[in-house]
């Protein structure tokens, strides 16, 4: 009669199959879903606010839970420069000050809702799933820009970011996203702004 005795280490491997099964999250398809939203979000506030628009992100949060876009325009932004002006380069760098987060509204929530669905599922490596939303998120915006959707829907270039509300995250993290979603001279604008604001 054979033995079968399931040792320390065969129970160990059971367990990292089992994590590695529950949390199998199909971050191709997302990225999909963020990029449709992300033009449909854009093109609605286009025919809303037109040449009006200076500034585009997507946002997500600390415990990845959520991704929404903010859309900023010109005439919000000066007036709240002239209302605050110590505070200029927070109406200008800080998605949450800006003018709009509509745009793809059902779209939106539904992205929100699967992750939100996502992060409750036990044995869930949080933070690799984090940092690979985050990217997929940047890597969304990047592809846009590299295509030129933003310029070809609105005409000329306009400042693009990927932030995150309430974090703590890097400042070298953020900085880097910015850098790879604008220019050299608007990346260089928002590491003095983040140099300034994190002394």
């Amino acid at each position: 009669m054979i033995k079968f005795i399931k040792t320390e280490h065969y129970l160990n491997h059971c367990n990292q199959l089992e994590k590695i099964m529950n949390t199998y999250f199909n971050f191709d398809e997302l990225k999909s879903k963020i990029e449709d939203a992300t033009k449909k979000s854009f093109k609605e506030n286009i025919q809303k606010y037109g040449s009006d628009i200076c500034s585009f992100s997507l946002i997500s949060d600390d415990g990845a839970m959520t991704v929404v876009p903010f859309t900023n325009t010109k005439s919000h932004l000066e007036k709240m420069q002239l209302e605050d002006p110590k505070y200029k380069d927070v109406y200008e760098f800080e998605p949450a000050e800006w003018f709009t987060s509509d745009g793809a509204n059902t779209e939106f929530n539904d992205i929100c809702k699967t992750l939100s669905v996502e992060i409750y599922k036990e044995n869930l490596d949080f933070e690799n799933f984090k940092k690979t939303l985050f990217e997929t998120c940047t890597q969304v915006l990047e592809k846009l820009r590299t295509e030129n959707f933003f310029r070809q829907e609105l005409g000329r270039d306009l400042l693009i970011m990927f932030s995150i509300s309430d974090t703590d995250e890097t400042e070298e993290n953020q900085i880097k996203w910015t850098k790879r979603l604008n220019n050299e001279e608007e990346g260089k604008r928002f590491e003095d702004y983040m140099n300034f604001e994190y002394e």
